[in-house]
């Protein structure tokens, strides 16, 4: 076997060990988000709490979307076009278009009903559609109206208007003072010195402009056609800013604990072997390459 082959060999195997580095990592991954899902008590909506909760329930929409791919009614959809490739190498997919629906929705479940915002949610959702047209492939999952879902995620409170205005507010003054260019624009007396009063002037400005661009910006979900219990009317389940984990899926938990079983497995001792197999490959091509 010449040289260049069997680089080429030594460098898919050291690709093939870290490969199975990653798989046995992230089995545990997963091991870890299954345990999460078992030990967290399932909350009735009624009496959900603060913080990381876990509900089941039915989807229902205030809008009603329309899956770009199914055009069907659904209240959560996520699309991707991907074209192939083909080298003298391999084939392999590359991503044209990945999206997901941010449009909150809400679960239902016999104690009432909780608001979810599915911005950054991790889904395991059946694929509803895959059509292939020449090199490029069209797919797209989706949640529909009065599915039954479940829900692991963090519950917090709506920002108010005042509180979006205000963390606006400190972004914007952010900018200005790692900007030399926009702060020296602050000292409108020329005095080479922005003062006490001009930056007073400057956030309340600020503030005014990004008032004006809240105007007639309100909370188009009509929760009050919605049975919300009272003090849950400002609660919303979503991706937490501390506790990230956040699950939508159309399965029950158990269902979702059994599917985690077998990606845990492959995943642990899939990686293990990988990266056995093809250290052994490895070590023996770079000892043939050194000898020679």
């Amino acid at each position: 076997m010449n040289t260049d082959v069997e680089t080429k060999i030594l460098i898919w195997s050291v690709i093939g060990v870290f490969a199975g580095i990653y798989l046995f990592f992230n089995g545990f991954r997963k091991l870890w988000k299954k345990r999460l899902i078992q030990n967290i008590p399932t909350s009735k909506i009624r009496s959900i709490a603060m913080g990381l909760v876990e509900i089941n329930g039915t989807a229902v929409a205030d809008v009603l979307l329309t899956g770009p791919y199914t055009k069907s009614p659904c209240v959560f959809y996520h699309i991707l076009a991907e074209h192939l490739v083909r080298t003298q190498k391999s084939t392999y997919w590359v991503k044209e278009l990945e999206m997901k629906s941010d449009i909150p929705f809400f679960v239902k479940d016999d104690t009432g009903v909780v608001m979810i915002d599915p911005a950054g949610a991790e889904t395991n959702i059946p694929l509803r559609y895959s059509k292939m047209e020449g090199n490029r492939r069209y797919r797209e999952w989706n949640i529909m109206e009065k599915e039954p879902i479940y829900v692991l995620g963090t519950a917090k409170r709506l920002e108010g208007i005042e509180e979006k205005i205000q963390k606006e507010v400190e972004v914007r003054i952010k900018d200005i003072i790692e900007n030399p260019d926009e702060k020296i624009k602050l000292d409108t007396n020329k005095d080479m010195w922005i003062d006490e009063e001009e930056w007073r002037t400057a956030r309340e400005k600020i503030k005014e402009d990004i008032r004006k661009k809240f105007e007639g910006v309100s909370n188009n979900l009509k929760q009050d056609g919605h049975n919300i219990p009272e003090h849950l009317k400002d609660i919303v389940i979503c991706k937490g800013e501390l506790d990230r984990h956040f699950l939508l899926s159309n399965k029950s938990e158990k269902e979702l604990v059994g599917s985690y079983k077998y990606q845990i497995f492959f995943s642990i001792f899939g990686g293990i072997a990988l990266s056995l197999v093809c250290l052994k490959v490895a070590l023996y091509y770079m000892f043939q390459i050194i000898i020679k």
